[in-house]
């Protein structure tokens, strides 16, 4: 792969899990008191959005992943997902807090998506990712905060990822990028919503 088109993969994994590791930072709090919640937050954005991007971009550079086996999941996806089914054996055996756990299977149901989409067409992991974002980080962002504050800073982070698509669907593939955000809405951001209401 070019170089240039190295950093720019390394970008997009770079976006998609900066905006899950901040979903499964606050999921925890919706639960758990904030001094239980820190730790479980902490260690599940530490675990599925930081270290899998940064294995694959350490991986790139070393001209490593050809050794991986093919799938029409990116690898950093590949590995956040493979951890989030280890995690989840985490969360019932520890009686962790359910919205983490609601958090984690958006993140699985998304990378479903999107393997299931890729055989036929050509989504971003981070399209999917914006569109599963601004439900959950709204939602959370409502929740956790009270009365309008929570209303109006649940609005705002959906409008900040609402403008970050918008910036990628001028580079290009309309349809596609719009495609892929919704059903990562619909998927991921329906899953949180759903598990949701069972969690708390």
């Amino acid at each position: 792969m070019p170089r240039g088109a190295v950093r720019e993969t390394g970008r997009k994994t770079a976006g998609a899990s900066l905006i899950w590791s901040l979903i499964l930072l606050a999921a925890p709090f919706l639960s758990f008191s904030p001094g239980v919640a820190l730790p479980w937050g902490v260690g599940a954005a530490l675990l599925m959005g930081v270290f899998p991007a940064v294995l694959v971009s350490y991986l790139q550079r070393r001209n490593d992943l050809r050794r991986l086996p093919p799938s029409s999941l990116p690898p950093a996806v590949l590995g956040a997902a493979a951890l989030a089914f280890m995690f989840q054996r985490i969360i019932l055996w520890l009686q962790g807090p359910l919205t983490l756990s609601a958090a984690v299977f958006a993140l699985l149901a998304a990378a479903v998506v999107l393997l299931i989409a890729n055989t036929f067409t050509s989504w971003s992991w981070l399209d999917l990712t914006l569109g599963a974002g601004a439900v959950i980080l709204g939602t959370t962002a409502a929740l956790l905060l009270p009365g309008l504050t929570g209303t109006a800073a649940g609005i705002l982070l959906a409008a900040v990822l609402a403008a970050f698509l918008a910036v990628r669907l001028r580079q290009g593939n309309l349809s596609g990028r719009l495609a892929a955000a919704a059903a990562g809405a619909v998927a991921g951001g329906g899953v949180f919503l759903w598990l949701l209401s069972y969690a708390q």
